[in-house]
């Protein structure tokens, strides 16, 4: 079934790790598939007033799910579509535990963050850049009273920031103790609090009923706590590499991290992509007898992937100009060496230049080599006292790939490289 609806979080995720820009690449994928038909959706703890700068570089957002699900804007109504404050006896209690202690926290409410100018000074954060804690400060509604405000106001959402972590545990019972609250930390050291059952989720399951989409036809993406019941929810869910353990678990997928344009890669992958991509696959495991022994490696589970990817096979040793057979090498020291102590170091590493450039020219961005070989291993190879003893460590070839951001596998991964395919 096609995907008629992406969702996104925001830090982590959609942006990129500065956590203000939009990469080009992401910023086409979604461009491309919003010509498409294809409904967008931010899904994010920020509220509005702090999401102004992500709107600019994507005009055309259709939805956007802020303060952690407890609201939907309908951004083409200009209204909001859905709300569910906290409420209001749950909020007083929850400002009465933070007055007690030297903290700094917000509360949002239509849109807007709003703090008490004399906590200013607790303000801390450990993770984000400095430039996004400048620009983010700015959105902030300064009161003398965050008490007075939040008893007259509807509250989304409350943002405990991060701290040193004295009083993190004890706070954390307290809140817990309250009841009628879902807490998260998309961020470390951070308590983010909105209403019982309010989450990205929930939120997508009611945008989905009111637009007539099935949960087949979403794409979601996330990195942290607050994202995983959206990413349950999604036919779709996709984490992404920088995600947490737990987002993992709860996603059906997975792509490359925020850094590495990874919502382009996987938009890239389940809905523009048919034709069978193509891979680099070590020659001997398809039976070419190309071996250091004049044999081979044959591998009836890597000569199956024929039959859902274009292999485009190498053998790097060969491209470095090395005969079969050849005298077998390992690596001692960060050399190529034989068994009789010559060095082979300049035929390996011209072989690995070689064959980034075939994978370079044919495009793949995954390759499929031989385990524990000098030129192919990945992660384990063999110590250089050819006893068949092994040790951490890449080959020659495999480590250019891996450092070119290839994605790597040996021949015993293919189930691990079919699912990141979503085969």
């Amino acid at each position: 079934m096609s995907v008629k609806l992406i969702a996104m979080d925001l830090d982590g995720t959609l942006m990129a790790p500065d956590h203000i820009t939009v990469t080009e690449k992401t910023k086409s994928a979604l461009i491309k598939a919003n010509e498409m038909g294809i409904k967008t959706v931010i899904a994010t703890g920020r509220t509005l007033s702090v999401i102004n700068n992500v709107l600019k570089q994507l005009p055309f957002i259709d939805y956007v799910i802020y303060s952690n699900g407890a609201a939907v804007l309908d951004r083409c109504k200009g209204e909001n579509i859905y709300t569910k404050p906290i409420p209001a006896d749950i909020v007083s209690k929850i400002v009465d535990i933070f007055e007690r202690y030297p903290v700094y926290y917000e509360v949002y409410s239509s849109g807007l963050s709003h703090a008490q100018e004399s906590k200013s000074g607790f303000f801390k954060n450990k993770d984000l850049p400095q430039e996004f804690l400048e620009f983010y400060m700015q959105s902030i509604q300064n009161h003398n009273s965050i008490s007075d405000f939040a008893k007259n106001s509807e509250i989304e959402k409350i943002n405990l920031f991060y701290f040193d972590g004295e009083y993190y545990d004890e706070i954390k019972e307290q809140l817990y103790a309250l009841g009628g609250l879902d807490l998260t930390s998309p961020v470390s050291g951070d308590i983010e609090m909105t209403s019982a059952g309010v989450n990205k989720g929930e939120a997508l399951n009611g945008m989905c009923k009111e637009l007539g989409f099935t949960q087949e036809e979403v794409m979601a993406f996330g990195d942290a706590d607050n994202d995983i019941e959206m990413l349950q929810f999604a036919g779709l869910g996709i984490a992404m590499a920088n995600a947490s353990a737990e987002c993992k678990e709860a996603a059906k997928y997975e792509t490359l991290s925020n850094g590495e344009d990874g919502i382009a890669h996987a938009i890239d992958k389940y809905i523009f992509n048919t034709a069978k991509p193509k891979i680099i696959v070590s020659a001997c495991l398809l039976g070419e007898n190309c071996k250091y022994n004049g044999g081979n490696n044959f591998c009836e589970a890597v000569d199956n992937l024929k039959e859902k990817f274009e292999l485009v096979p190498i053998c790097p040793e060969c491209f470095g100009g090395l005969p079969i057979p050849r005298v077998p090498n390992e690596i001692i020291n960060g050399r190529a060496v034989s068994k009789e102590g010559k060095d082979y170091t300049k035929e390996y590493e011209d072989g690995a230049e070689k064959s980034l450039y075939v994978a370079n020219e044919c495009n793949c961005s995954y390759a499929v080599l031989k385990e524990r070989s000098p030129s192919c291993g990945f992660g384990m190879v063999y110590d250089g006292t050819f006893t068949g003893k092994l040790v951490k460590g890449n080959g020659f070839t495999a480590d250019l790939l891996y450092n070119n951001g290839i994605r790597v596998f040996g021949e015993s991964q293919i189930d691990k490289l079919l699912n990141e395919f979503g085969f």
